[in-house]
């Protein structure tokens, strides 16, 4: 050989052990997940078992413990790597990492204890380590983040390499090399090629950190930017994310959408008669009857207290009746109480027009609302004790509902529509 094969296995097993230590500084200032203590101990035990195959006779027992220790790597490694993805699935189990390795350390200690001819130990020993490499590979390849990580991608493909720099070296031992190289370096290619991809996993977890780290950064924007845009109660967009919605939804035929804004009336009553919990109540449902009932183009917004907007892109105004029709009797639909109170609807609505905003489109809408709701209002009956009084209560009645009751006093649904 024109290399010294102990000193090679030496400068390898240095480096790794340099490489890992690099890592681990690194990634404690990263705040490593779990997994990277597999790693960690996964190349310190195959750097000890380079440097006591590089200082042991073929022939002494520290022949096959160095073996053993070098096998463990792909299946300790891929350990780590089942713990930091924890939160997915995979279709091989862990125990059959286990069986896997136990079976290559078996008889490559096995084929030293009693040698199969015409295959030497140390070629045993390279044939399980490339077992072993395809078999994580495969198991990679098999978990449920796979797909979304181009970390465990580019392990795979470091896998895939190392097995096929095994098997040609094997390939080579069998057809060529086998006369003239000492027996140990049969194994030669499937510790050096073990220990690249150890060398890449060092890097590999610094990248798998910095992977989840964003990922977890990206979620918290995403609930922050759910906690602006959305508002609580109705989970419909606020009044400032409506706008952008309906100002895209219109943008390719402004002239051809609806505007309809709506409220509840006498909301202020509901909530003195029954309680704000109530009337949050009947908000939420109102919010889960129109999520329910309008297409996926149409835009539902919530503007602020009792005070609701939807934009229908492509639609006429004439058709805009059915898409309250629908509103009302999804609410409706989802009454489960007797109608101790009825919700009503105060409805306006417009036809938008050519180069006209949402605010603009907003502003003609409510005062259509106003002024059917006070058109309404004139025409209804006093109340009983005079116009414009409320009725009096007679001594000791209570009209406060008991706590259990408050829930289904409110039945969001008993709607009527106001146009």
């Amino acid at each position: 050989m024109l290399l010294h094969t102990p000193s090679l296995l030496v400068a390898f097993a240095l480096i790794l052990v340099l490489a890992s230590a690099a890592s681990v500084s690194v990634g404690l200032k990263q705040q490593s997940r779990r997994g990277a203590r597999w790693w960690v101990v996964a190349n310190a035990i195959f750097a000890a078992a380079l440097i006591l195959q590089a200082g042991t006779d073929p022939t002494a027992i520290g022949a096959p413990i160095a073996a053993v220790l070098a096998l463990q790597w792909p299946i300790v490694m891929l350990g780590g790597v089942r713990r930091f993805y924890s939160r997915g699935g995979t279709r091989i189990s862990e125990w059959s990492d286990r069986i896997v390795l136990i079976v290559a350390m078996l008889l490559t200690v096995g084929a030293w204890v009693e040698p199969i001819e015409p295959v030497s130990y140390a070629q045993v020993h390279a044939m399980a380590s490339l077992f072993l490499t395809l078999y994580v590979a495969a198991a990679v390849a098999r978990l449920e983040d796979f797909a979304t990580s181009s970390t465990l991608r580019a392990l795979r493909l470091g896998m895939v390499a190392a097995a096929i720099v095994q098997l040609a070296w094997l390939a080579a031992v069998f057809a060529y090399l086998g006369p003239h190289i000492a027996i140990a370096d049969a194994a030669l290619g499937a510790l050096l090629s073990t220990a690249v991809i150890a060398l890449l996993m060092t890097q590999l977890s610094l990248v798998m950190n910095h992977e989840r780290r964003i990922a977890h950064l990206l979620a918290s924007q995403r609930k922050l930017r759910h906690l602006v845009d959305v508002d609580t109660l109705t989970r419909l967009p606020n009044r400032r994310h409506f706008h952008e919605l309906a100002e895209r939804a219109v943008e390719a035929a402004r002239d051809a959408a609806t505007l309809i804004v709506f409220d509840v009336d006498r909301m202020q009553r509901v909530n003195e008669l029954l309680g704000h919990p109530t009337g949050d109540e009947a908000l939420r449902q109102i919010g889960t009857a129109l999520r329910e009932t309008l297409r996926r183009r149409d835009v539902a917004g919530r503007l602020g207290g009792d005070d609701f907007a939807v934009v229908l892109p492509r639609t006429r105004l004439a058709d805009s009746a059915i898409v309250v029709s629908r509103i009302i009797s999804r609410l409706d639909d989802r009454q489960v109480a007797p109608r101790v109170t009825r919700v009503m609807l105060n409805v306006g609505s417009v036809q938008m027009v050519p180069n006209e905003t949402i605010g603009e489109a907003l502003r003609r809408a409510e005062t259509a609302l106003i002024a059917k709701r006070d058109e309404a209002r004139r025409g209804e009956p006093a109340p009983a004790g005079g116009a414009g009084v409320e009725p009096e209560i007679e001594p000791g009645e209570d009209l406060a509902p008991t706590p259990s009751a408050m829930m289904s006093l409110i039945p969001v649904g008993s709607a009527i529509l106001r146009r």
